[in-house]
């Protein structure tokens, strides 16, 4: 851990002293003795070591398949630079500014590391994001060796559940979200699922966690991985339809998406042509949830298949609130979940900074699960587990709908992580 700094103030104390010799009438008075100490007295730097502009970074997908999230998360993380800056140069009458640096990593693991190297080439030692597990994954080891914090506001792969290691997540692991998704399915009435996923880190752990939690419960699984970053997906809608003709059409049977946004949408277009497809109950994931490009392109698929998907949803506070209706008075849209959860990620770590007293990522990563225990912001307490991960958290359950003419996601459901209990809200 790097010396905190000690600003060294010499203080010349002159002791005159007097000697006054008395024996005996007749002798003069002894001449003074001056005698000159120094003493070392150590004054508290509030900076420590810290420049006058700290740059942190921000891994967001700005395009991609998960672009809607980056530019949704970019506005929140400008708010959250703004309040951060305010709160250290008005409350706590700092000469220090925070500065977000934010480089695209297009949706996609290589892009992530290139993000980060060109992070780390201005000497940026923290970031937020980056988003998805596979580019979480991928950026890991250039961390661990370049001493960088990364941040996530929504990687959620059990893989990634790694204790002492450099990357943090404010967003719970798959393994509420998969039990979550396979007690809506049996809620649902659902006994044969057929799960299409994502073949990356993300995808892969998720159908693991929802196929054992749902051959618990005493269903039938059947699984198709699918290449995210492939051209079409015609070959393996068609091997969907194998594998439901396969179950039946009845109302037990249900297919899993797990998937981003854009090869979502794909997906969901071949589906509409299969009236196999179109016959059985749907649900879907984080990586659709609250999607605006999901509710634009394919919103009446959604609606007409029933689908539902879930996300981890804030707590309920006045902070939320009040943030929200900033955000939406600002930008004129809701912020998504993730886009809090970055807010909040934003905080956590120019907190520990202030707190480290210096740049250095190994001593930030050290202070920062103290300091996320301790922040209530407006995603709820951030309190993290002993793998980094965010520890607490329940599961908005959500799905689209034509209000007014247009498609529309609206929340019609919650899970609550603590009793395993699925909540259908009245309509």
């Amino acid at each position: 851990m790097a010396a905190t700094q000690k600003s060294t103030l010499f203080i010349v104390v002159a002791l005159i002293i007097g000697l006054v010799i008395g024996a005996a009438a007749g002798y003069a008075a002894a001449p003074a003795k001056e005698v000159v100490k120094e003493v070392q007295v150590p004054v508290y730097s509030p900076l420590g070591t810290l420049p006058s502009e700290v740059k942190l970074g921000a891994l967001l997908p700005l395009t991609g398949a998960l672009s809607s999230y980056g530019e949704n998360g970019k506005y929140a993380l400008l708010m959250a630079q703004d309040d951060i800056n305010e709160y250290v140069q008005e409350v706590l009458g700092l000469n220090l500014t925070f500065t977000f640096v934010i480089e695209d990593t297009q949706t996609s693991p290589d892009g992530a590391l290139n993000a980060i190297k060109t992070l780390a080439a201005q000497g940026i030692k923290a970031v937020v994001g980056p988003y998805a597990s596979g580019e979480a994954s991928k950026v890991l080891s250039y961390a661990e060796t370049n001493k960088i914090v990364v941040l996530s506001p929504s990687s959620t792969a059990p893989s990634l559940a790694i204790p002492d290691d450099m990357l943090f997540r404010t967003v719970p692991t798959d393994l509420a979200q998969g039990d979550a998704i396979a007690k809506i399915l049996w809620n649902k009435g659902v006994r044969k699922a057929v799960i299409m996923y994502r073949n990356d880190d993300w995808g892969v752990g998720l159908n693991n966690v929802i196929s054992e939690k749902f051959t618990e419960l005493g269903g039938e699984v059947e699984s198709i991985p699918y290449d995210p970053y492939a051209e079409e997906y015609s070959a393996d809608v068609a091997t969907l339809v194998d594998k439901v003709n396969a179950f039946g059409t009845g109302e037990d049977v249900g297919v899993v998406l797990v998937s981003f946004e854009d090869d979502g949408i794909d997906i969901l277009t071949l589906a509409k042509e299969q009236d196999v497809l179109m016959s059985v109950k749907w649900f879907g994931t984080d990586g659709i949830a609250y999607s605006s490009k999901i509710a634009s392109a394919v919103g009446d698929v959604c609606e007409q298949v029933g689908l539902v998907a879930t996300i981890y949803s804030p707590a309920k506070s006045v902070k939320k609130e009040q943030f929200m209706e900033k955000y939406e008075a600002e930008y004129g849209m809701s912020p998504h979940p993730y886009s809090m959860n970055l807010y909040d990620s934003a905080w956590i770590l120019a907190l520990s900074v202030l707190e480290a007293r210096t740049y250095d990522g190994e001593v930030i990563a050290k202070v920062l699960p103290k300091v996320a225990d301790n922040y209530f912001g407006v995603s709820g307490w951030t309190k993290l587990n002993e793998a980094g991960d965010r520890a607490y958290g329940d599961y908005a359950i959500t799905a689209v709908k034509l209000i007014n003419g247009t498609y529309t996601w609206v929340d019609v459901g919650s899970y609550s992580a603590a009793t395993g209990a699925v909540t259908w809200f009245a309509e």
